[in-house]
């Protein structure tokens, strides 16, 4: 992944919902809503993706996967419930 062009954002997009998607799907009950998982899942992967094309480092799909879920495991695990959920 050299350069930041229109079908390395779509797959950058694509694994972002499918980790995020992912992730709620393996901690059912445990985490925040679907949308959230999906956002921070895209967001993770654009972000760190974007980082590597423009570092030029190789494998920057896997670095994107890497980013994504260490966006969600924060996300997930300094979830804050309510009182009335415990």
């Amino acid at each position: 992944m050299e350069v930041l062009d229109g079908t390395t954002i779509f797959w950058l997009f694509a694994l972002g919902l499918l980790v995020g998607g992912a992730v709620k799907l393996v901690m059912w009950n445990t985490t925040v809503n679907l949308v959230s998982n999906l956002v921070a899942g895209v967001m993770g992967s654009v972000v760190v993706g974007g980082l590597t094309a423009a570092l030029q480092l190789p494998g920057g799909l896997l670095f994107a996967f890497v980013g994504s879920l260490s966006i969600l495991f924060i996300l997930n695990v300094f979830h804050m419930e309510s009182q009335k959920a415990h």
